[in-house]
């Protein structure tokens, strides 16, 4: 994009109204910085087939990084791990030391891991065209959840040189049916994990104890393969690799934050924060994606839910009609998690052929997909995390000579708000440092009974595995049956009692988890998928996996449910006591109940129908949880609770490395008392942090509600997005206030192995 199309875009924008100029709160051309490139010698080191597909593929100089990982490939026995920015040839790095090993011996193979299917398509197609100038040297083949069981035993009967696969599989067959894999693990030269941020948190601490189980038992066959992890936005990429894995590496880093010329704006739309915000954002984004697209531009709207990106998808067709729009139905397409294996390679071809002008989008496609030409991005609410935002723009730009453009619409949230007003912080933030913690006892018990089953002697010395796990294990005894494999009772990423599979008459068209079903398809739940419009006609679960009938309905249809919350206390671990207040991190129990449910024409808003389930639907966990209790003596503050829990669940995104999802949704207060609770059981340690550094996360969250001109509450600063309830918030300021104060001085007790102690002063 030269600069005359850049400012032919900023006119459209603004002349089209997707952007009024009041909204734009920064805009900024961060022009390109060229990569460093290597002297190339290490290409002369090549196996003498690879050097030449090399050539034959356009290879003909590496970046400095690239020739510094491929030379430790070569030149040592290390494990690798490689920190470098988007679009910088990461893959390649780890390709050509793992493809030069299979040609260099005929028994060798390759294990590739990667956290998303479309990521792992993505990359294979990329290994394919190297391959086919090798003359099928190096074979390749996917085994995931969309292999069919036919080519599943092909592959564990005559394993491909390279296999591509996730976490679930790694657990479920690898590890869970090792019997069936021998030939290809006892083989094994190298273990490739692409996109190593991802596994942070919940998700990443399941993922470091499957990789130390999967390390443990590929020792039992007397061999030690390589690892190269890397990713492009992780700070403390040789401590995560470590953490992860439990194995020494050895790091190389880009020497330049290279990138290409990028023009971001930053919006904040501005309309009013009420029963209609949701749907007018949806607006924006439409019209903002569709002035873009007729210009001619390629680019992915990336969106905050499914039901977000569905909805948009359907409005988008529904502005076509009107002809203003150079553009056709098939151009415009939706992708997300969900979508069957053939849905979801057409729509990456049509990517990349050029046909897809607009893809709405999770974040399923914010992982490492190699899109060519895609001319700009835009962030519908801002991600998770800085590295999510990263990782998202990064799919537009990936060739030097391109210009490419990102429009960050903010959501009325306060994370959202902030980063509206600060691009210069957002441009310069230090990418975050990721936490797993493999010493989870509640995960390490989960993982027990894998480990126990897959291993036949758990030693001393086997440090692979951790101190938590490694104590559990020694002197356990397994459960011996013909048929018990306990490696499906993991839920890897957190997902709770199996998966449902989405039913149109008798064909399949979809899967979703038991939390998703849920909140978004109970029985007459009017449900969004791949553009089309259903309604929930029935719901059946088995004993792992469940059936959701569906039948068509009328396009303009949507449902909302209100959903209320009960909680008890389970248990107690830490806390301290004021004589006003106390503050507690210890286990509660949760249990949501869908009560209501409201069917509304989209188009009117009017009311057609509401009503309680039959069956009620609830859904329940145990998890982690800090909170404060306030005593008499701070009674004529209660009103300020409500103001208080949102306060703390503000500041803990600036101050806790968390992402928005790791916090449970919904409010839980009472007379005397708010909750800050884990989304997953055993939890990630983030209410631990809270009740270590609350003055510090309070105190953010504080600062937020203050700068805000709203009188009772609003997205922006306290009021969170599930809820229309306003808030004291005078009376909740006057309360943090009043904590931080008295949290300056000494706690009276502390609460230490199931009793309060007096402390010292």
């Amino acid at each position: 994009m030269s600069l005359t199309e850049q400012d032919e875009l900023r006119t459209a924008l603004f002349t089209a109204s997707a952007i009024d100029k009041n909204e734009l709160l920064g805009e900024a051309i961060i022009e390109k910085i060229e990569p460093k490139y290597g002297s190339n010698n290490v290409l002369e080191h090549l196996h003498p087939s690879l050097k030449a597909a090399l050539s034959k593929i356009g290879v003909s100089k590496l970046y400095s990084h690239q020739e510094e990982a491929i030379k430790l490939g070569l030149e040592t026995k290390n494990n690798i791990v490689l920190q470098a920015p988007t679009a910088s040839g990461k893959s390649l790095s780890f390709q050509v030391p793992v493809v030069n090993t299979l040609l260099n011996n005929s028994d060798a193979h390759g294990l590739f891991i990667y956290p998303m299917k479309a990521l792992a398509f993505d990359q294979r197609i990329h290994l394919e065209k190297l391959n086919q100038q090798l003359s099928g040297q190096c074979t390749s083949g996917s085994y995931d959840g969309d292999t069919i069981n036919e080519e599943r035993e092909r592959m564990r009967q005559k394993p491909p040189r390279i296999i591509f696969t996730n976490p679930e599989m790694l657990n479920g067959s690898f590890l869970g049916h090792h019997s069936l894999w021998e030939e290809f693990l006892s083989k094994l030269s190298w273990v490739v994990i692409d996109e190593m941020h991802e596994y942070r948190g919940y998700f990443g601490s399941n993922v470091s104890l499957l990789l130390r189980r999967f390390t443990h038992k590929i020792r039992e066959f007397g061999i030690q393969p390589r690892y190269f992890l890397c990713s492009a936005t992780c700070n403390n990429a040789k401590e995560h690799a470590e953490l992860l894995t439990g194995l020494s590496f050895t790091e190389v880093k880009a020497t330049n934050n290279f990138q290409p010329t990028r023009h971001y704006f930053f919006v904040q739309p501005n309309f009013p924060s009420d029963q209609n915000y949701w749907k007018s954002f949806q607006k924006r984004v439409v019209l903002t994606a569709l002035t873009c697209a007729n210009l001619g531009k390629k680019l992915i709207v990336f969106g905050p839910t499914r039901r977000f990106v569905e909805d948009c998808h359907f409005l988008s067709i529904n502005k076509l009609k009107n002809r203003s729009y150079s553009l056709e139905p098939d151009n415009i397409k939706v992708y997300r998690s969900g979508l069957r294996p053939d849905e979801r390679q057409q729509i990456q071809d049509c990517m990349n052929n050029g046909s897809a002008k607009i893809v709405y989008s999770t974040n399923a496609l914010e992982l490492g997909i190699n899109i060519s030409g895609l001319d700009g991005v835009i962030l519908a609410g801002f991600p998770d995390t800085i590295m999510a935002a990263w990782q998202r723009i990064g799919r537009a730009g990936r060739s030097w000579s391109h210009r490419a453009f990102v429009i960050y619409l903010a959501l009325n949230r306060p994370l959202d708000t902030f980063y509206a007003n600060n691009l210069p912080t957002f441009l310069n933030k230090p990418l975050d440092e990721l936490v797993v913690n493999h010493e989870n006892e509640a995960l390490a018990e989960r993982h027990l009974p894998s480990l126990l089953h897959e291993s036949t002697e758990v030693r001393n010395e086997d440090f692979i595995l951790g101190e938590t796990l490694g104590k559990l294990a020694r002197g356990a005894q397994p459960v011996i049956g013909p048929y018990y494999v306990p490696h499906i009772q993991i839920p890897i990423r957190g997902v709770i009692g199996g998966m449902y599979k989405l039913m149109h008459k008798d064909e399949e068209i979809g899967q979703m988890s038991v939390a998703q079903q849920f909140r978004e398809a109970y029985v007459g739940a009017i449900y969004l998928h791949g553009g089309k419009t259903y309604e929930v006609v029935n719901v059946t679960m088995g004993e792992l996996n469940g059936k959701i009938a569906l039948k068509k309905a009328d396009s303009f249809l949507r449902t909302y449910p209100y959903i209320y919350t009960y909680l008890s206390v389970k248990g107690h671990h830490d806390g301290y006591q004021w004589n006003e207040f106390e503050l507690m991190f210890g286990r509660v129990s949760t249990q949501e109940v869908l009560q209501t449910v409201r069917k509304e024409n989209d188009l009117t808003g009017e009311i057609l129908q509401q009503w309680t389930p039959v069956i009620t639907s609830a859904l329940n966990r145990k998890a982690d949880s800090f909170w404060l209790k306030l005593r008499s003596s701070l009674s004529q503050f209660s009103e300020g609770l409500n103001s208080i829990q949102h306060m703390f669940r503000v500041g803990i995104q600036f101050i806790v490395p968390t992402d928005l999802h790791d916090i449970f949704p919904h409010a839980i207060v009472n007379e005397s008392e708010v909750y800050i609770i884990e989304s997953y059981p055993g939890g990630i340690g983030v209410a631990k942090v809270v009740l270590r550094k609350w003055r510090e996360v309070l105190s953010k969250g504080l600062e937020i509600a203050e700068k805000c001109q709203c009188k009772a509450g609003c997205p922006t600063c306290i009021l969170p997005p599930r809820t229309s309830e306003e808030f004291n918030k005078q009376k909740g300021i006057e309360l943090a206030n009043k904590l931080l104060i008295l949290g300056e001085g000494r706690a009276s007790h502390r609460y230490e192995k199931g009793i309060w102690k007096e402390l010292q002063s």
